[in-house]
Protein backbone atom coordinates (compact mmCIF):
# COMPACT_ATOMS: atom_id res chain seq x y z
CA UNK A 1 0.00 0.00 0.00
CA UNK A 2 2.77 2.19 0.55
CA UNK A 3 4.73 1.36 -2.61
CA UNK A 4 1.07 2.64 -4.26
CA UNK A 5 1.29 5.66 -2.57
CA UNK A 6 4.63 6.31 -3.31
CA UNK A 7 4.25 5.49 -7.01
CA UNK A 8 1.28 7.69 -6.80
CA UNK A 9 3.12 10.82 -5.13
CA UNK A 10 5.90 10.25 -7.85
CA UNK A 11 3.48 10.40 -10.95
CA UNK A 12 2.20 13.56 -9.16
CA UNK A 13 4.85 15.14 -8.64
CA UNK A 14 6.27 14.70 -12.36
CA UNK A 15 3.22 15.67 -14.40
CA UNK A 16 2.75 19.19 -11.81
CA UNK A 17 7.14 19.47 -13.01
CA UNK A 18 5.71 18.93 -16.75
CA UNK A 19 3.19 21.26 -16.80
CA UNK A 20 5.10 24.17 -14.95
CA UNK A 21 8.14 23.62 -17.53
CA UNK A 22 5.41 24.05 -20.26
CA UNK A 23 4.04 27.19 -18.55
CA UNK A 24 7.57 28.86 -18.15
CA UNK A 25 8.49 27.56 -21.72
CA UNK A 26 5.55 29.53 -23.42
CA UNK A 27 5.50 32.38 -21.52
CA UNK A 28 7.20 35.55 -24.03
CA UNK A 29 10.73 36.24 -23.06
CA UNK A 30 11.91 39.51 -20.74
CA UNK A 31 14.33 41.73 -21.91
CA UNK A 32 17.40 39.93 -22.92
CA UNK A 33 20.94 40.61 -21.68
CA UNK A 34 21.97 42.77 -24.42
CA UNK A 35 18.98 44.78 -24.61
CA UNK A 36 19.59 45.85 -20.72
CA UNK A 37 23.20 46.58 -20.45
CA UNK A 38 22.11 49.05 -23.55
CA UNK A 39 19.32 50.87 -21.33
CA UNK A 40 21.59 50.91 -18.12
CA UNK A 41 24.78 52.29 -20.07
CA UNK A 42 22.19 55.24 -21.57
CA UNK A 43 20.73 55.90 -18.17
CA UNK A 44 24.19 56.20 -16.92
CA UNK A 45 25.02 58.68 -19.41
CA UNK A 46 21.90 60.82 -19.37
CA UNK A 47 22.08 60.11 -15.42
CA UNK A 48 18.28 59.02 -15.05
CA UNK A 49 19.72 56.55 -12.21
CA UNK A 50 18.53 57.29 -8.60
CA UNK A 51 20.69 58.12 -6.33
CA UNK A 52 20.00 55.66 -2.98
CA UNK A 53 20.62 58.84 -0.53
CA UNK A 54 18.33 61.24 -1.67
CA UNK A 55 15.51 59.10 -3.84
CA UNK A 56 16.65 61.78 -6.87
CA UNK A 57 17.63 61.26 -10.20
CA UNK A 58 21.14 61.90 -10.39
CA UNK A 59 20.60 64.80 -13.55
CA UNK A 60 18.37 66.37 -11.17
CA UNK A 61 20.98 66.62 -8.15
CA UNK A 62 24.05 67.68 -10.96
CA UNK A 63 22.15 68.43 -14.18
CA UNK A 64 25.62 70.02 -15.13
CA UNK A 65 27.23 66.96 -15.42
CA UNK A 66 24.20 64.95 -17.98
CA UNK A 67 23.03 66.72 -21.14
CA UNK A 68 20.25 68.84 -21.16
CA UNK A 69 17.02 66.81 -21.62
CA UNK A 70 14.38 67.87 -24.25
CA UNK A 71 11.43 69.72 -22.43
CA UNK A 72 7.87 69.31 -23.59
CA UNK A 73 6.54 72.13 -24.92
CA UNK A 74 3.69 73.64 -23.04
CA UNK A 75 0.30 75.63 -24.01
CA UNK A 76 0.22 79.40 -23.83
CA UNK A 77 -2.16 81.09 -21.81
CA UNK A 78 -3.97 81.79 -24.80
CA UNK A 79 -4.52 78.59 -25.65
CA UNK A 80 -5.45 77.29 -22.30
CA UNK A 81 -7.89 80.19 -21.68
CA UNK A 82 -9.76 79.33 -25.66
CA UNK A 83 -9.83 75.79 -24.11
CA UNK A 84 -11.66 76.95 -20.85
CA UNK A 85 -14.13 79.02 -22.78
CA UNK A 86 -14.99 75.37 -25.20
CA UNK A 87 -15.42 73.73 -21.89
CA UNK A 88 -17.71 76.36 -20.97
CA UNK A 89 -19.41 76.74 -24.07
CA UNK A 90 -19.84 72.90 -23.86
CA UNK A 91 -21.22 72.91 -20.32
CA UNK A 92 -17.93 70.57 -18.83
CA UNK A 93 -17.37 73.11 -16.39
CA UNK A 94 -20.83 73.77 -15.19
CA UNK A 95 -21.00 71.00 -12.64
CA UNK A 96 -17.77 72.65 -10.34
CA UNK A 97 -18.94 76.03 -10.79
CA UNK A 98 -22.48 76.55 -10.08
CA UNK A 99 -24.03 78.43 -7.38
CA UNK A 100 -26.95 79.08 -5.72
CA UNK A 101 -26.28 82.67 -4.28
CA UNK A 102 -24.77 85.61 -6.59
CA UNK A 103 -21.12 86.16 -5.66
CA UNK A 104 -20.35 89.70 -4.57
CA UNK A 105 -17.18 89.48 -6.92
CA UNK A 106 -19.63 88.83 -10.16
CA UNK A 107 -21.12 92.38 -9.11
CA UNK A 108 -17.96 93.85 -9.58
CA UNK A 109 -17.93 96.25 -5.81
CA UNK A 110 -16.33 94.60 -3.24
CA UNK A 111 -19.12 95.29 0.58
CA UNK A 112 -17.43 97.44 2.82
CA UNK A 113 -16.86 95.88 6.57
CA UNK A 114 -19.93 97.82 7.73
CA UNK A 115 -22.08 96.33 5.28
CA UNK A 116 -20.76 93.06 6.51
CA UNK A 117 -21.78 93.89 9.71
CA UNK A 118 -24.96 95.31 8.89
CA UNK A 119 -25.64 91.93 7.26
CA UNK A 120 -25.18 90.05 10.00
CA UNK A 121 -26.99 92.08 12.81
CA UNK A 122 -30.16 91.89 10.14
CA UNK A 123 -29.57 88.63 9.82
CA UNK A 124 -29.66 88.01 14.06
CA UNK A 125 -32.35 90.09 14.35
CA UNK A 126 -34.20 88.21 11.54
CA UNK A 127 -33.05 84.84 13.23
CA UNK A 128 -31.57 83.97 10.09
CA UNK A 129 -28.57 81.84 11.31
CA UNK A 130 -27.77 79.26 13.05
CA UNK A 131 -26.45 78.54 16.30
CA UNK A 132 -22.86 79.42 16.07
CA UNK A 133 -22.94 81.45 12.84
CA UNK A 134 -21.61 85.12 13.35
CA UNK A 135 -20.17 85.31 16.46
Amino acid sequence: MTSIRKTASILILSLTAAVAGQAMAAEPAGLTRAQVLADLAQAQRSGNIIDNFTGLPLNQLNPQSFPAQAQAQGKTRAQVLAELEQARAQGQLAQYFETDYPLNAAQGQPLSRADVVADLQHARAAGELTFGEGS
